[in-house]
């Protein structure tokens, strides 16, 4: 019993041996707290838990508990702030009831995303049937883009062919002249070498330049139909990648969040157990306080108070004592 009085006096942050001193109201008052700081650390560390599992997605059974053990210490940091207060903190009154609000809010949101669970999953796949046509409806919109872009594109190069093609067959080969010039020395009327340069013209047969252009805009052609193919493929299987995709999405915090005030929102018997649970929390969330704030002062409060009255005294009466000292 000494062992666990001594873990008891740890969590609440109460001194031992001045509780050994104290009579039945403070030890009352130091189980109170004990059960009340219990049921928190407990609650939360549940909290933390099922938080660990269901939105960070830790597989690992050791790290979930190590989650919920961080959220059962914070919680008793909070409480310990409250129940090591001496005297009146109206200013941290008001924190903690705003504290504990937030809290109870969190709290409820997580045990309803837990307890009304399949009604979630089913808010959540109609939420999500609708994203997947609004998603589809976005992506047929680019391919249809997409592909009158490409049609317009092939029809003006085609065009194009066909006058080349029309061209090449009226003129398959295209003659061509070439000029060759020589020099050549000859005498001059007075006897002297001159250079002389003459000409050459041969005509020559050459095939069309437009037969390399027409074979550059059948390629590109049937690279247009290749694409134009691929996306016509593409918008077929839209819906069914599109589905799968969105369905193999693990669900978020505010995805469940948000399903969770619409299922709340759509029936009244899911808000009035919201709002006892939100409720009941809120309660359990201010235990601490209350018991601490609203129970008379046990003579250990009585006895921190005077010891720190005393404190006060005594630093009080050493100063007289120094300004009398330099002053004589």
């Amino acid at each position: 019993m000494k062992t666990l009085s001594d873990i008891g006096c740890f969590l609440i942050g109460w001194n031992k041996e001045i509780l050994k001193e104290c009579g039945e109201a403070s030890h009352r008052q130091y189980r109170k707290l004990l059960s009340a700081i219990c049921i928190m650390m407990l609650l939360w560390g549940t909290i933390g838990f099922c938080f660990a599992d269901r939105y960070i997605n830790i597989e690992s059974t050791v790290l979930k508990i190590g989650v919920s053990l961080t959220f059962m210490l914070i919680v008793l940091c909070v409480e310990r702030v409250i129940i090591l207060t001496v005297g009146k903190a109206r200013l941290m009154t008001t924190m903690r009831v705003m504290l504990a609000l937030c809290m109870a809010f969190l709290g409820a949101c997580i045990f309803d995303q837990i307890i009304f669970r399949n009604d979630i999953e089913q808010a959540i796949q109609e939420h999500r049937e609708d994203v997947i046509k609004e998603t589809v409806t976005k992506r047929l919109f680019v391919f249809e883009n997409d592909i009158q872009r490409i049609t317009h594109d092939m029809d003006s190069l085609s065009k194009a062919t066909i006058v080349i093609g029309e061209q090449l067959q009226k003129r398959p080969t295209i003659k061509g002249t070439n000029v060759t010039t020589q020099e050549q020395v000859v005498m001059g009327e007075d006897g002297t070498p001159k250079k002389v340069k003459t000409q050459s013209v041969n005509t020559v047969t050459m095939a069309n330049p437009l037969a390399e252009q027409l074979k550059a805009n059948n390629e590109q052609i049937q690279i247009y139909a290749n694409q134009l193919e691929q996306l016509r493929q593409d918008k077929k299987d839209i819906a069914e990648k599109t589905t799968a995709e969105v369905n193999q999405r693990a669900p978020g915090f505010i995805e469940e969040l948000e399903a969770t005030l619409h299922v709340v929102s759509q029936s009244p018997v899911s808000l009035v157990f919201y709002i006892i649970l939100f409720c009941f929390l809120t309660f359990l969330e201010l235990f601490v306080l209350t018991i601490k704030m609203g129970d008379s002062k046990c003579d250990y409060d009585l006895i921190v108070e005077n010891q720190l009255n005393l404190k006060k005294k005594l630093m009080e009466q050493t100063s007289q004592s120094l300004l009398m000292k330099k002053a004589a």
